[in-house]
């Protein structure tokens, strides 16, 4: 039987925190489009679509998908004059980033922007920070539009969705870039704390921590551009309350720079 690995990441700075952030709410909104079952699925997917447009339109998103693609490209560009580089791997990479900040730069942001004047979109979106505030007395056109077949309300999800899709093809490359650019090293927290200085010349942007999921324990994850502070915590949901677990817990580590 193959051993469940988890893997947590923490970022290092507010732009790759928005990507992050990004990211989830993709992966929320396409799966829950593509498994309506209930009303409840619905409500979900369409939550997920408004917060994307949320933090889309509140974080310049597209200029910074663009600053980090160019930051991508300038280190790559570095990379070529490594003798044993890869040239056709590398060029590969290139131009892939060449393609996604050509797409960018075309997208017009009018065509992801919020449809501020569609009714039902609005209401729900301004009822969304109320607890509760989209049951059925608050939103009467929201809940007739729940119980119509899953076709119909896929077929208006997906023009939502489709709108914003180049963005989130330029944020896949630039976080699987982000990923792949080293490689985890095996590490040791004794009595379940560890601390490890970081090359701040790498400037990196992601901690990755990979741990046996059998070893009921979760990392809690504080860093900066210097350093990196693990404490390892039970997860004990029976007490409701975590402990430091003071044994030995091997984990793997890796911290993303490029």
């Amino acid at each position: 039987m193959t051993q469940q690995y988890l893997t947590y990441e923490h970022p290092l700075n507010e732009r790759i925190r928005n990507f992050l952030r990004t990211e989830y709410l993709f992966q929320l909104a396409k799966h829950r489009y593509h498994t309506l079952s209930s009303s409840w699925d619905t409500k979900d997917c369409i939550s997920a679509v408004i917060e994307l447009y949320n933090l889309i339109e509140r974080t310049e998103f597209k200029s910074e998908l663009l600053k980090e693609l160019e930051r991508n490209a300038n280190g790559f560009q570095r990379l070529a004059k490594t003798p044993a580089i890869d040239q056709k791997a590398l060029d590969k990479v290139m131009g892939e980033i060449e393609a996604s900040s050509e797409v960018l730069r075309s997208y017009s942001t009018k065509q992801g922007l919020f449809p501020k004047d569609h009714e039902l979109l609005n209401g729900i979106r301004q009822r969304l920070s109320i607890p509760g505030g989209t049951c059925s007395f608050d939103i009467p056109s929201f809940h007739y539009w729940l119980h119509l077949t899953p076709k119909t309300q896929q077929g208006y999800l997906g023009k939502w969705i489709e709108a914003i899709l180049p963005l989130e093809k330029a944020l896949t490359l630039v976080l699987n870039l982000t990923r792949q650019s080293s490689f985890p090293t095996k590490e040791t927290a004794v009595k379940g704390t560890f601390q490890k200085p970081l090359n701040s010349q790498l400037s990196c942007q992601l901690i990755q921590i990979g741990l046996k999921f059998d070893l009921g324990v979760y990392p809690e994850i504080s860093a900066s551009r210097h350093r990196v502070n693990i404490r390892f915590l039970t997860a004990d949901y029976e007490q409701g309350k975590s402990a430091l677990l003071e044994q030995d817990v091997p984990f793997e580590l890796n911290c993303c720079a490029i």
